[in-house]
């Protein structure tokens, strides 16, 4: 096989591996966030609760709806970190705890389309965090150390 067919080999596989990852991604469950200390209307999200949908969150999207989300599940109580490696709209991040209350709130995250991306802690253990369109937590009085409810 020569140096180009397997140049094109690997592009063909890279392509099928992430259309495969994208297809696992958007077929995840749906669930219901909701907030009982806020003034929030509940916000449906797709679940992202294995290694593949974790990691591409997301990525490679035009937008998020408003009243939508993603809602991630980790399998260990931990300090987490996320960036916006190929999200192109921003949002809002929120880090919750394993007895589900709010532990840290980052409003209005910018995307990053190249290069080095900055990165957004939990600052303190966290099992999920949800993601919801930017100004989503400042509109709908949605603060740290409220509980939330989530709903499968």
């Amino acid at each position: 096989m020569g140096a180009t067919a397997m140049k094109l080999g690997k592009i063909l596989w890279s392509v099928a591996l992430f259309a495969s990852l994208i297809a696992c991604a958007s077929s995840g469950m749906a669930g219901t966030v909701i907030f009982p200390e806020a003034e929030a209307k509940p916000v449906t999200v797709e679940v992202a609760d294995t290694p593949t949908k974790r990691t591409l969150g997301l990525m490679f999207r035009k937008s998020l709806e408003n009243g939508k989300g993603m809602w991630f599940v980790f399998p260990d109580e931990k300090e987490l970190v996320f960036w916006m490696k190929n999200v192109s709209f921003p949002i809002d991040i929120v880090f919750i705890d394993s007895r589900l209350f709010i532990r840290k709130i980052h409003r209005s995250v910018p995307p990053c389309l190249s290069g080095a991306c900055a990165t957004y802690s939990s600052g303190a253990k966290a099992l999920y965090a949800l993601e919801v369109p930017s100004g989503y937590c400042q509109k709908h009085g949605i603060l740290e150390n409220q509980k939330v409810i989530y709903r499968p």
